[in-house]
């Protein structure tokens, strides 16, 4: 058995976590107390409150506050843009469509194609010698997804992961400035 010198601190750590689960807990009213505000207040109330609570907000942000926040939206903006390609792509799918009456699919063997042609993954697609339960799967996921699907509905995910990434920082920024203000 090996002996350290360090000692463990039990009741330190007791508080430490106490703390924490403590911060927690007023978060998690705050956050109550905002959305009970908004449902009991209305949608005119609550954007006067929130005019506010901005204004309170924007008069305590640091240009670090500013640059993170920039970023977030700029990961937001490009999250949309793959949302809006597929949409885009689905667009051109449909006027190709309505021109030639012919619909031109684009599945994602497309894409596979295109990145791993000439790669062992590539060679292994066209001429499986094992795994063929798997090589079935994904050549029937491959050959029957389109890409615009896929980036609708990765563009949404990511669009809305962003979103709420946003607002939990806005909302934990204002729970620091609230409670610095108090104490």
């Amino acid at each position: 058995m090996v002996e350290t010198d360090k000692t463990f601190n039990e009741s330190k750590r007791v508080g430490e976590m106490l703390g924490i689960m403590e911060a927690a807990r007023l978060f998690v009213i705050d956050v109550l107390q905002t959305c009970r505000f908004v449902l009991e207040k209305g949608v005119a109330s609550a954007y006067e409150a929130t005019r506010q609570e901005l204004k309170f907000l924007v008069k305590r942000f640091t240009v670090l506050d500013f640059i993170l926040g920039n970023l977030g939206l700029l990961g937001l903006l490009l999250c949309f843009m793959v949302f809006l390609s597929g949409f885009s792509l689905l667009g051109y799918q449909i006027v190709i469509w309505l021109q030639d009456g012919v619909w031109n699919a684009m599945p994602m063997m497309m894409v596979f194609n295109m990145l791993f042609e000439n790669t062992a993954l590539g060679t292994w697609m066209q001429n499986p010698d094992s795994w063929l339960g798997l090589h079935q799967l994904l050549k029937w996921s491959l050959d029957n997804i389109p890409i615009s699907l896929i980036l609708i509905f990765n563009g949404m995910i990511l669009s809305a992961g962003m979103a709420a990434g946003i607002a939990l920082a806005i909302m934990f920024r204002r729970f620091q400035f609230k409670h610095s203000d108090q104490g």
